[in-house]
């Protein structure tokens, strides 16, 4: 395991995950939130954003975390380890809401986002990020299962369902 990617729903813990897994594999952990979200609320365009995900490849190790479903097939072209959190989207969309409030209430950033970054809730974009994972298992697991199908064979799937099986893997790594 020395190109791996995490993916997975909002919320599921990608980022707490990939932390760890660096730690004990001394493996670079790149989060793509980190990228893609600019001061002031924009965002990363597409082309810099793959040029981005091309540079952090081209390295001998890593770790990437992030769904971007739009880039998934170009990081899964490169990954020797795919770990999916394939998690519910209710339970995570709960998980969300509770993360949000909770860096909210301190006045902090998660780590696996840029400094500038502010968590918001009850705005426009927020009900709009909640609707994007409470249907995420609906509308965007289905491409994720097609693009995993479709994978090189040579990258090993590793699909965690809970936080039990997460836990596990982890005393197993």
């Amino acid at each position: 395991m020395e190109k791996i990617i995490v993916i997975g729903i909002s919320g599921a813990g990608k980022s707490v995950l990939s932390r760890k897994i660096g730690r004990k594999l001394q493996l670079p952990v790149y989060h793509l939130d980190a990228f893609f979200h600019l001061p002031g609320g924009e965002m990363l365009n597409r082309d810099a954003f793959v040029a981005q995900q091309e540079d952090m490849m081209t390295t001998d190790q890593w770790l990437i975390d992030g769904n971007y479903a739009g880039t998934l097939p170009m990081r899964l072209a490169q990954a020797d380890t795919v770990i999916w959190l394939d998690f519910p989207s209710k339970l995570n969309t709960l998980r969300v809401i509770k993360r949000s409030w909770r860096f909210r209430q301190d006045k902090s950033t998660r780590p696996d986002m840029p400094d500038y970054f502010e968590e918001q809730m009850f705005d426009k974009d927020y009900w709009q990020f909640l609707k994007f994972v409470w249907t995420f298992n609906k509308k965007v697991r289905p491409y994720i299962v097609s693009t995993l199908e479709n994978r090189l064979k040579t990258a090993k799937l590793i699909i965690l369902k809970n936080r039990r099986q997460v836990t596990k893997f982890m005393a197993k790594l």
